[in-house]
């Protein structure tokens, strides 16, 4: 039976928009402090566009508070969330473990690690019976803001009122320890809380120099100092079968494939911080400072301090070891590498 050239169009049509139909579609919810003009926000774009080739739409919605994007999650109005590394603790250790106070002091470590969590060796550590981890996707590094230059040694943040994201209990346990005074602050206010003078020092990648206006609270005495005390990322949570194995597995690798554009855009904001507001510090500085934090890190496995065990909490040991050896790989010669007492 032959069939008119009419009904065969139909059937072609009829095809295409049962395939159109066929796209499981879902609600995406992004933090941005940027909202939806952020660069987190518009590298994610990328990923909805990747995905839709695999069966999944999904409709962005962009948040400029973290605490309003982790509540429609739980609520169930959101099927997938990106979020940082620290609202990410509360779904899953061993990633969120990558913010985890000096233990990834180069970018270098970092492109390391961002290959290792797309493997599939490592797979059973980014979900379990409650959520999985879809891709991971770098921030940059977390600098100290400060409102005096002067304080360019680790010695000198005594009697300094530091910001600290509630829940970042090593942050705090470290500023504590430190002689520092810790001030609980949010995503939505830590920058106000600098710019205001309410605080002297505070920490964030550097894009927020510019797109937080953290200049302010520099006036003409502060800057930046030069070495990243944690890595921040942006984590995709969803709840474990949200969406299916082979999608899970795919999600992880187009997100590992969104590491350059990212450190693009990272590098454009670091590289437009005016020069005259970086404080550079001495390589003998440097080197204490990572042996510092490293010790600490190591010591709160052993201390029965109640503020030590929250923040070893926070820790997930998999991923520390995994860190340690990652830093190894790329820096043999470093102290921690012959040490006893290694993470």
């Amino acid at each position: 039976m032959k069939l008119s050239l009419a009904v065969l169009l139909g059937i072609v049509l009829a095809f295409s928009m049962s395939t159109a139909s066929a796209l499981e579609r879902k609600q995406f919810c992004v933090f941005d402090i940027g909202g939806a003009s952020g660069f987190v926000y518009k590298t994610l774009e990328n990923y909805r566009r990747e995905v839709a080739g695999e069966g999944v739409q999904l409709s962005m919605r962009p948040f400029t508070d973290e605490e309003a994007v982790i509540a429609e999650f739980n609520e169930g109005n959101c099927d997938l969330i990106a979020v940082t590394d620290i609202g990410v603790r509360r779904f899953n250790d061993f990633t969120s473990s990558i913010s985890a106070i000096g233990a990834i002091p180069r970018y270098e470590d970092l492109k390391v690690l961002m290959h290792i969590l797309a493997s599939p060796r490592v797979a059973e550590h980014l979900e379990n019976e409650s959520h999985q981890i879809l891709g991971v996707v770098p921030m940059g590094a977390a600098y100290l803001f400060v409102n005096d230059r002067t304080l360019d040694h680790v010695d000198e943040i005594q009697g300094k009122r530091v910001s600290v994201f509630e829940g970042h209990h090593d942050a705090n346990f470290m500023i504590n320890h430190l002689g520092g005074v810790a001030v609980p602050a949010k995503t939505s206010n830590f920058s106000q809380m600098f710019n205001n003078g309410e605080v002297d020092i505070s920490y964030a990648p550097v894009a927020a120099y510019e797109l937080l206006e953290m200049f302010r609270g520099m006036g003409d005495t502060g800057g930046i100092v030069r070495y990243p005390v944690g890595q921040v990322t942006t984590q995709l949570v969803a709840r474990t079968g949200e969406f299916d194995e082979r999608f899970v597995r795919k999600s992880r690798r187009i997100v590992s494939r969104l590491y350059s554009e990212a450190m693009r855009i990272v590098r454009e904001f670091e590289d437009r911080v005016p020069e005259e507001r970086w404080v550079d510090i001495s390589p003998e500085a440097v080197l204490g400072y990572q042996e510092m934090l490293r010790g600490v890190r190591v010591s709160l496995k052993e201390s029965s301090d109640e503020d030590a065990v929250l923040a070893a909490a926070a820790y997930n040991e998999d991923m520390m070891t995994i860190l340690r050896k990652v830093r190894c790989y790329t820096n043999p010669g470093g102290q921690e590498c012959a040490a006893e007492d290694r993470e």
